[in-house]
């Protein structure tokens, strides 16, 4: 009887309107087109109500999908309580705390890399051209009593053989360091990317240099084989020239010998002799830091 009326009980706005009580006005709005029907109007008043009753029964029920936000009424908003607020950003802190360290470690580590790399390839490339003017290294005017030389004497070398054909590089005055005796019988050289490199005159005609990556520790003399300082050399009796300490030796070929050496191997338990060997273990490497490397930077 009710379909005859034309609602269309399965749409939204019948919904709407029966869930909001006012199905009796709606009713009584309509009930002319039932006059000349023999059903009373009470009769037909209660069939109509178990037809939407029994229609509303089949009808969507309201969910809170993010589909349906806007279209719900406002007084009901969906909303995250302050409780799981608070757990999302503990979750969240965790994670930084575990993950952050270890990127700046990274980072500092790429840094350092980069730093040791330059070293290399602006000596090297230095050397060439110092070869061109001057000669052969063999040839150069070169202190090799068997002695340790004095800073003068390694000041003057520098200035003539490496220095002119270095940029933008600085000679530290030794008044400003708290230890002297990190330039026991040498000198140190600020270079352009602000690291320290220490010329140090051995016996045998051998120059060790230490690049000191963190002007600070250098400064402070707390720098650390491996981690802050990392040796090169120069030797002049036997054509090796400039090097990463060790490279041109044969026993410093071998991973194994680089890491776990009681002299001067690249381990963390090693406290005789610092750690040497540990720029030769990153060259080796393509001057990358292994898993293993004794040192997180």
């Amino acid at each position: 009887m009710c379909a005859m009326t034309g609602l269309n009980i399965q749409s939204l706005a019948l919904w709407e309107w029966v869930s909001e009580g006012h199905e009796r006005g709606f009713l009584q709005r309509n009930m002319s087109l039932f006059n000349d029907s023999k059903e009373s109007c009470s009769d037909i008043e209660r069939l109509c109500k178990t037809h939407v009753a029994g229609a509303s029964a089949t009808l969507p029920k309201r969910t809170y999908s993010p589909i349906y936000l806007f279209n719900h009424s406002l007084h009901k908003k969906a909303a995250f309580t302050l409780a799981e607020v608070l757990i999302t950003l503990g979750v969240i802190g965790v994670v930084a705390a575990l993950t952050i360290p270890t990127l700046i470690s990274k980072h500092r580590a790429e840094v350092t890399m980069t730093k040791i790399k330059k070293f290399y390839s602006v000596m090297s490339q230095a050397q060439i051209r110092s070869i061109i003017d001057n000669g052969d290294v063999e040839t150069w005017d070169f202190v090799s009593d068997g002695g340790v030389s004095g800073n003068e004497i390694v000041l003057n070398w520098f200035n003539k053989y490496w220095r002119p054909y270095l940029n933008s590089v600085e000679v530290i005055d030794r008044k400003i360091l708290k230890d002297d005796a990190v330039l026991d019988g040498g000198i140190a050289v600020k270079m352009a990317d602000g690291s320290i490199a220490v010329f140090s005159y051995f016996s045998g005609g051998y120059m060790h240099i230490t690049l000191y990556t963190a002007p600070k520790t250098f400064y402070d003399n707390t720098a650390i084989d491996g981690k802050d300082a990392f040796l090169f050399g120069f030797n002049q009796t036997n054509a090796i020239r400039f090097e990463v300490y060790g490279q041109n030796d044969p026993r410093w070929s071998d991973v194994e010998q680089l890491k776990y050496n009681s002299w001067g191997g690249c381990y963390k338990e090693n406290t005789s002799n610092g750690h040497p060997l540990c720029t030769r273990l990153l060259q080796i490497n393509g001057w990358k830091v292994p898993e293993d490397y004794p040192y997180r930077f």
